[in-house]
């Protein structure tokens, strides 16, 4: 078995390690970093709530890893539906911006009906005077 004790050590007592933890890149964890810790965290060593009873930090640490693994589970999942919410969206302002032109154009037209429905009724009033007069 390989001994961790001294790198852990190393990377314990490094002043920036909590910010290390806060700042890790999850959406970027090697596959086989993945495998790594997916091995660990079926071991009865590792469930919370053993960790727990030994060591508060170690507790900490050991939700940290379960909640990246969960994350990058979760985001395997969540990622294809982002993109294809981004290209419904994407589709959606273009027929948007479609219908939107259409509706000006249809605008228009109907503004131009109401003109010419006007200029009917002012002259169908004028014939109507004039039929009057005969």
């Amino acid at each position: 078995a390989d001994d961790y004790w001294p790198a852990a050590l190393k990377m314990l007592s490094d002043m920036n390690f909590l910010q290390s933890l806060q700042t890790f890149d999850k959406d970027n964890i090697a596959p086989d970093n993945l495998k790594k810790v997916a091995a660990l965290t079926v071991k009865e060593d590792f469930q919370p709530d053993r960790v727990e009873r030994v060591s508060r930090a170690a507790w900490g640490l050991c939700m940290w890893v379960r909640a990246m693994e969960t994350y990058d589970r979760v985001a395997k999942v969540v990622a294809p539906k982002k993109e294809s919410l981004a290209a419904a969206e994407a589709e959606y302002d273009a027929v948007m911006g479609k219908l939107n032109q259409k509706r000006a154009e249809l605008q228009k037209v109907v503004e131009e009906l109401d003109g010419l429905n006007s200029k009917l009724a002012s002259l169908k009033k004028e014939q109507d005077d004039l039929t009057c007069q005969v």
